[in-house]
Formats: C-alpha cells, structure tokens, sequence
C-alpha cells in the first residue's frame, strides 16, 4: 500500500492552472498531463524516496514530457506526503521551496 498523497492548496491551485492552460491549446492534452501527473504520483507514493533531496526536506520529482516538477515533502511518521508545489520549471527556482 502506497503513502498517502496530500495536496497543498497552492499545489491544487497550481495543477488546476496548468490543466487549464493545455486544455486551452489543444483539446486533450490537459488530459494527457494529468496522466503523466497521477504516474509520477503514483510512483512517489510507492517509493517517496524516488527523487532526491534537494533542499532542507524536499524532493523534486520530474514530470515525463512536460516541463513540470512535483515538489514534496515525505513525512515517513505520518506515512505522508505532502505535494508543495506543482512547479513550472521557467519559473524562477528561488521560488520552488516556498509555501506562499
């Protein structure tokens, strides 16, 4: 059994955007991000130590065919993980670990 999954709300906030924003482009290709998402998730959530530490307690977990990166926190106590963001990487990196 996987760790459960628990979405920050600017990670939802995030996600929801970036949906939008290919379905926007080309009917169907939101879909097909949220495929590759819930894969990566799916993957983190069997093995949350599949990405590497990055900073302080976060993980960056890179999205297959889009330029997305899932940042996360593995609580291993709560079996737990937290999603902080759902990261575009031409965004300014300073901003990756921040929960605002």
């Amino acid at each position: 059994m996987g760790n459960k999954i628990i979405f920050a709300p600017l990670a939802s906030k995030e996600l929801d955007e970036a949906y939008d924003w290919y379905e926007e482009r080309s009917l169907g290709l939101g879909d097909n991000f949220l495929d590759v998402l819930d894969k990566a998730f799916e993957l983190i959530s069997a093995n949350p130590l599949v990405a590497p530490l990055t900073k302080q307690k976060y993980r960056d977990k890179v999205i297959d065919g889009f330029p997305y990166i899932v940042v996360y926190e593995f609580k291993k106590s709560e079996d737990a993980i937290y999603i902080i963001h759902i990261f575009h990487t031409s965004r300014n990196p300073k901003l990756k670990y921040r929960q605002k």
